[in-house]
């Protein structure tokens, strides 16, 4: 199993490395900026956004302070896009995109159970997304020295915290599917529908009256990034999304030995 797992790692490591540096400079940039969006220069153009796309760019109180930019603007409305796709991306990578290639096929041929196999995929999931989740924050960090700033570092302990279990979370739900069915377009719909669905019912419910009572739907809303950056941390959350984990990885455990896979 552990063989399995560090060459799940060696595999990927260009996919680690690729979106390692992608989020990283992510935190970089929108922390760099923050000297010019506090200063209340684009304020008028904030103030006469549509209501609907203010979700788009966040509270404009949460522009004057550190910790409110850094969970408003990087975790809260843009690193969830992208850690969304990369979810998708290692997880179908993983589970039908193996399978589709005829790779599956061999790797349960070799004297390894399947739930090893298991394990040691979710594994490897489980560092890549903590790996995905430190790159902000290293990004956020380099970013303070550049503009001369200091946060304190619990804000970015829990933030990065429940970012690691947001994606893991999506990610492991998201195994568990391509395991369970190995059918590619249930896989990719489902994924689609619950990380870009959740984005969506997040940004939109802020200013439509009637998606505001299916917001806990979202997978996003359990992740309150600027409520978590000023100190105000619900566990219940992470709860929820812990759940999510395992319950995930029972599912695969529990159809992935019991279903045949195809060849090419």
């Amino acid at each position: 199993m552990f063989n399995l797992f560090f060459k799940t790692l060696r595999d990927k490591r260009y996919f680690i490395l690729g979106w390692a540096i992608g989020i990283g400079f992510l935190g970089f940039v929108m922390t760099s900026f923050f000297p010019s969006f506090s200063g209340g220069q684009i304020d008028g153009l904030l103030d006469s956004l549509p209501p609907a796309l203010q979700g788009l760019v966040g509270d404009l109180q949460d522009w004057k302070e550190l910790p409110g930019y850094i969970g408003s603007q990087v975790f809260d409305i843009r690193l969830p896009i992208f850690i969304s796709i990369l979810s998708i991306l290692l997880a179908i990578g993983l589970t039908v995109g193996e399978e589709d290639k005829g790779q599956l096929r061999t790797l349960i041929a070799l004297p390894v159970s399947r739930r090893k196999i298991i394990l040691a995929k979710w594994f490897s999931i489980v560092i890549i997304c903590f790996v995905a989740s430190l790159a902000p924050i290293i990004g956020v960090e380099v970013g303070l020295l550049t503009i001369g700033e200091s946060v304190d570092q619990m804000v970015l302990v829990r933030l990065g915290l429940f970012t690691w279990l947001l994606v893991t979370a999506l990610a492991s739900l998201i195994f568990a599917i391509g395991l369970s069915t190995g059918k590619r377009a249930i896989t990719t719909g489902v994924a689609i529908i619950l990380a870009i669905g959740s984005f969506l019912l997040s940004t939109f419910a802020q200013a439509v009256d009637w998606l505001e009572p299916y917001e806990k739907l979202s997978f996003f809303h359990y992740f309150p990034a600027v409520e978590i950056a000023h100190g105000t941390v619900e566990w219940g959350n992470a709860v929820f999304y812990g759940v999510v984990i395992l319950v995930s990885l029972f599912i695969a455990l529990l159809f992935f030995p019991r279903r045949d896979v195809k060849s090419v």
